[in-house]
């Protein structure tokens, strides 16, 4: 009988230490959960005028040690590259301004410029022959020559770069506008050497490689990708009818065969589409395929998105400057202007002023990239017109 008290002691002792330890476990789950709770809370640091500063804020869902520590565990000590690859009148110059704007990024602006316009007499010859345009991407010369020059720039390989690169007038732009006039300045070999090894100096002192591009395939970028492991590729995609018109007003283009113009675009960027999302495969963190209408409409919150994916520090000076040229920036009129007072009305007014006929024309071409990219037929006038009636929905990838 003593024997078996004695156990049942023992039973209720260790049953009491069992719940004591359950308890302390729950107790440091609850202290656990508080700690993060307040890690991911975001500090609410804006004045009543600043409702910007509220906006980016609401978003920073991680910490800007946390982003950097993923990007320099990705390519300890190593430089990086960006590519912006986009297309003509398509928002890459508001989206430039807003990635050079990051310390550290030395930018270089379309650097395929001049090389392109070394190929038209080529295609002109084509189209006389075969009655039909060549895109400079199909041609294999081209294509190669392009990859050459971007390889020295993300490199910072100046000596080497072909003379056709160093002519670029849009060198005159952001990081190699000194290089550029000093190319202009001197006249002998020495001097331009000089240039060029200043340049190449300023190019190895920042970390960040950044390059807009236009008139190059994702396929293309692809290849640079697998050379260069720490490049990470923005596609800068917008509504096609947006850009034909832009471009339309940019260009003169008032003669265009708008059903042709919409067939030849839509399938160019189709092959695009499908090359971004098998890299993205490849590739989970290396690629991100982003609108210029969401950029427009909500600068702030795509630009934090924007800046988390490249590994960028994204300050309050940042905000205030893309708030300014987005919101509170110059009314410029000027085609080539990104000082807008309003930037998603800008983005957005192709819906006033193109006719419906060609709307009609490129939604009879471009139904597929429409459903890859988000975008809606406006199904009537009225539907194109009415600014209320939104003509985009959301898509995972974007």
């Amino acid at each position: 009988m003593a024997r078996f008290k004695l156990l049942m002691v023992d039973h209720t002792v260790h049953r009491m230490v069992h719940y004591r330890l359950v308890l302390y476990a729950l107790v440091v789950c609850l202290l656990l959960c508080i700690l993060v709770v307040q890690e991911l809370q975001i500090s609410p640091k804006a004045s009543t005028h600043h409702v910007h500063h509220i906006e980016t804020n609401a978003l920073v869902v991680e910490t800007q040690t946390t982003r950097l520590m993923r990007a320099n565990l990705t390519c300890p000590g190593a430089p990086r590259q960006i590519i912006l690859l986009t297309y003509g009148r398509s928002g890459s110059s508001l989206t430039t301004d807003i990635i050079q704007r990051q310390e550290g990024v030395f930018t270089y602006y379309e650097p395929l410029h001049n090389l392109a316009k070394t190929f038209e007499k080529h295609q002109m010859l084509y189209k006389k022959k075969y009655g039909h345009y060549l895109h400079l991407t199909t041609i294999p010369d081209y294509r190669s020559r392009a990859l050459d020059i971007l390889d020295r720039l993300m490199s910072c390989d100046y000596d080497n770069l072909p003379h056709v690169a160093l002519a670029n007038i849009h060198m005159r732009l952001y990081d190699t506008a000194e290089m550029f006039r000093c190319l202009r300045r001197e006249k002998t070999p020495p001097g331009h050497d000089r240039c060029l090894q200043d340049g190449k100096k300023k190019c190895l002192e920042k970390s960040i490689h950044f390059l807009k591009v236009i008139r190059l395939t994702v396929e293309s970028v692809g290849k640079l990708m697998r050379k260069f492991p720490c490049l990470k590729l923005v596609y800068l995609v917008r509504d096609p009818r947006g850009s034909f018109l832009s471009k339309k007003r940019a260009f003169n283009m008032l003669t265009t065969n708008t059903t042709y113009e919409a067939e030849r675009y839509c399938r160019r960027v189709g092959k695009d589409i499908d090359s971004a999302l098998l890299l993205s495969t490849n590739y989970p963190d290396r690629v991100q395929i982003t609108r210029y209408e969401n950029i427009a409409e909500q600068p702030q919150v795509t630009s934090v998105k924007l800046y988390n994916y490249l590994g960028l520090n994204f300050t309050e000076q940042t905000a205030e400057y893309i708030y300014n040229i987005t919101q509170a920036g110059a009314d410029d009129v000027r085609v080539y202007s990104t000082a807008r007072r309003n930037s998603s009305e800008v983005c957005y007014a192709w819906r006033v002023k193109i006719t419906f006929s060609d709307v009609t024309a490129f939604d009879s071409q471009c139904p597929e990239v429409y459903y890859k990219l988000g975008y809606l037929p406006a199904n009537t006038e009225s539907d194109l017109r009415n600014m209320k009636k939104s003509l985009k929905f959301e898509k995972r990838y974007i």
